[in-house]
């Protein structure tokens, strides 16, 4: 079992704040990763402590709320999801936070929805919002959580209500609700939107996504130049996509992958000879699973998560109706991402045309226990890639945030038993 951080170890007494331990635990990362192979979002969470410093309203949001607009209005949205994802490898301290869920909240909701919950009671967060705007993503944990974290929170809120399907109609329903979320940021920052502003944030998110998309090509290549990361990255789009932060870090990506890719270089030390395709959740506790596997198997994980085509751009600046249009389809189809809400038939239409230009022979499915609702779509996935290309597909049972459900060790040595007798054993 790890043993509890020191850090961690002070935030459960009360002696550093969540805020801080992100920070903290973001720059010991940045670090010891020297070369930059991994995304780092150290940037996003100083943004976040020093917002109030900065003259700045802090605004908690879930799902894909349009940042441009809140950056527009000098506000920086704290994204409640990402804090699982930078907190969950102590394992002490996950079981703190999401036992005081259970008890003093909601038990049905899933880890990760526990995690945010657990770190709310707690009152130790670090940092006070000025406004809630909730996003849900269309999965029962994270629409009860949406309404029950608002009881948690001491501040103005506002949730929108994004439909399941992904229609024009749907689209049109959330235009209004956009509407809404600018007049209630207005009251909030006692400013009125400037769209010149806007259009400045809309042009940093299309240079964060062109290089996003280019990053998730240069994947294609063989050698592969670097494990995936890309559901890290399309995680903080949400959060930091419209920033000029976002995209530096995206610049010294996509220069390491085009600098390895010149030099030959694969991250597999015994040179390139599987090509892993992830799919639908990370395990946020550790890189260790791909590490792992480029170490003792020479498999580099050429994507992760799916779904992780072009983005769609901002191509007409000064039409305001058409870019909340955009922003309206990007929340409608929002889930995509990670695919909570995508349908196992929008999983395969994805991977056929995946599965040419990145050739992945080893397909892992970690099939999270908080979202069992999508865990239908994995035999379907599993008799097609088997009949139509001849692909074996693993099947976890995880929880990607907790590893006490299913420990590290346990998910590393069914990796292996399927590398050793599935894969090696053709």
């Amino acid at each position: 079992m790890p043993e509890t951080s020191s850090q961690a170890e002070r935030v459960l007494g009360g002696n550093m704040t969540f805020i801080d331990y992100t920070c903290e635990t973001a720059a010991v990362d940045s670090a010891t990763d020297p070369d930059g192979a991994r995304p780092s979002d150290l940037p996003y969470w100083t943004a976040v402590r020093d917002a109030k410093k900065n003259g700045k309203k802090l605004i908690f949001t879930n799902g894909p709320v349009p940042g441009e607009l809140l950056y527009a209005l000098d506000c920086v949205p704290l994204c409640l999801d990402l804090i699982p994802a930078r907190i969950a490898r102590d394992e002490n301290l996950m079981a703190k936070l999401i036992n005081d869920a259970e008890i003093k909240g909601n038990g049905d909701l899933c880890s990760l929805n526990k995690t945010v919950t657990g770190v709310l009671l707690s009152g130790n967060l670090g940092v006070t919002p000025d406004a809630y705007v909730s996003m849900p993503i269309p999965c029962d944990s994270a629409r009860a959580a949406c309404t029950g974290i608002a009881r948690f929170i001491d501040a103005p809120f506002l949730h929108f209500d994004i439909p399941l399907r992904v229609d024009p109609k749907n689209v049109r329903y959330i235009g209004p609700q956009i509407e809404r979320l600018i007049a209630f940021l207005e009251g909030i920052t006692g400013s009125k939107l400037d769209w010149e502003k806007v259009k400045q944030r809309m042009a940093l998110y299309n240079r964060s996504a062109r290089m996003l998309e280019a990053c998730t090509e240069l994947r294609a290549k063989t050698p592969c130049p670097l494990s995936s990361h890309l559901a890290v990255w399309n995680e903080l789009m949400n959060a930091f996509g419209p920033t000029t932060e976002m995209g530096t870090l995206l610049e010294k990506e996509l220069a390491l992958c085009t600098a390895r890719i010149d030099a030959g270089f694969s991250p597999c030390g015994q040179g390139e000879k599987h090509r892993v395709l992830l799919l639908h959740n990370l395990v946020w506790q550790t890189f260790e699973l791909t590490e792992r596997l480029e170490r003792d198997y020479g498999a580099v994980t050429v994507l992760d998560g799916f779904c992780l085509g072009a983005r769609e751009h901002f191509t007409a600046p000064d039409d305001r109706s058409a870019c909340l249009a955009l922003m309206s389809r990007r929340m409608n189809a929002g889930a995509m991402a990670h695919g909570s809400g995508v349908s196992g038939d929008d999983i395969l239409k994805a991977l056929e045309k995946l599965l040419p230009d990145y050739k992945p022979d080893v397909i892992i499915f970690l099939g999270s226990r908080g979202c069992r609702h999508n865990w239908a779509a994995m035999k379907m996935l599993a008799d097609t890639l088997q009949k139509d290309y001849g692909y074996p597909m693993l099947q976890l049972d995880i929880d990607n945030t907790f590893s006490r459900y299913k420990s590290l060790r346990d998910i590393g040595d069914a990796i292996s038993d399927y590398m050793d007798t599935v894969i090696r054993g053709k």
